[in-house]
């Protein structure tokens, strides 16, 4: 029987195992990608992965095998999850060859086969560019939604309304299953709603950009707030907010950080306006 090193376990020891075994079974490991490599030697670059609890086999996936609609989305996925099969095993160099590129392509089969046109879907966003938003539908498949149609409100830039890691709804709008391909459009999280001025709603604030911070007060539906002088925030934080002004058609929502003194001390002028009318 082998005695394991001090620390460690014969399960360590054998993490190659699961890495044969994946190959022979044609099973899928996840992994995170931790970096895109553009070799010396070589044409098109690869990500290497990193597994859990293998620290010293790192994963290869050249540009060809990732399975994604272009090579230039490729840095996008620095520090994120995939899914890949094992295709070659270089236990001497510790490296195993990987592919991500057959994990979608059997998603994509199966998406084929389920989903209907019109259908509401929900869908992971994996990457915001100046081109748009590329969107994980199921199984790591990507659709990219250019900028016209993912930028709803034109006054807000792509990477505030969406982050990487959120869950939207979409809508399927075609389906070539001789291509292969399926498209959707993103709901608009304007469509259905109205706010009148004086509204008090809890909005988070994702970013703040000099004197304006970006506020969420419904998933996808931001506005823009001033920031205080008199109070400090921090992004991330979720306070009350009182709408001045809403125009659905043009996108916009005007907010201001919700002050207690302030609406009292109207409250207040306002009645003393009502009382003197009377005299």
């Amino acid at each position: 029987m082998r005695i394991a090193p001090e620390g460690t376990s014969i399960t360590e020891l054998d993490q190659w195992d699961i890495f044969y075994d994946a190959k022979d079974r044609d099973s899928v490991l996840s992994a995170v990608v931790t970096s895109v490599v553009r070799p010396k030697t070589l044409n098109g670059l690869y990500w290497e992965l990193k597994f859990e609890d293998a620290d010293g086999v790192r994963g290869v996936v050249p540009s060809s095998e990732t399975g994604l609609p272009s090579e230039r989305t490729m840095n996008f996925f620095v520090n994120q999850k995939v899914n890949v099969k094992i295709k070659s095993i270089d236990r001497k160099n510790g490296i195993v060859a990987c592919t991500r590129r057959e994990v979608v392509e059997e998603a994509v089969n199966q998406l084929l086969g389920t989903l209907t046109e019109g259908e509401e879907i929900p869908a992971l966003v994996r990457y915001v560019s100046r081109r748009g938003v590329g969107l994980d539908i199921g199984g790591g498949v990507i659709v990219e939604v250019p900028y016209r149609n993912a930028a709803y409100s034109r006054s807000l830039p792509l990477d505030v309304i969406y982050r990487p890691g959120q869950l939207i709804r979409v809508t399927v709008q075609a389906i070539d299953k001789e291509k292969k391909d399926i498209r959707v459009s993103i709901k608009d999280p304007w469509e259905n709603e109205e706010f009148s001025r004086g509204t008090i709603l809890t909005g988070r604030v994702l970013k703040i950009r000099g004197r304006e911070m970006f506020v969420e007060v419904r998933q996808g539906l931001i506005g823009l707030a001033g920031y205080p002088l008199n109070k400090r925030i921090e992004e991330g934080e979720q306070l009350p907010f009182q709408v001045l002004s809403f125009d659905k058609m043009e996108r916009k929502l005007h907010l201001v950080v919700l002050d207690p003194e302030r609406i009292r001390g109207r409250r207040v002028r306002r009645e003393r306006r009502i009382r003197e009318a009377k005299l």
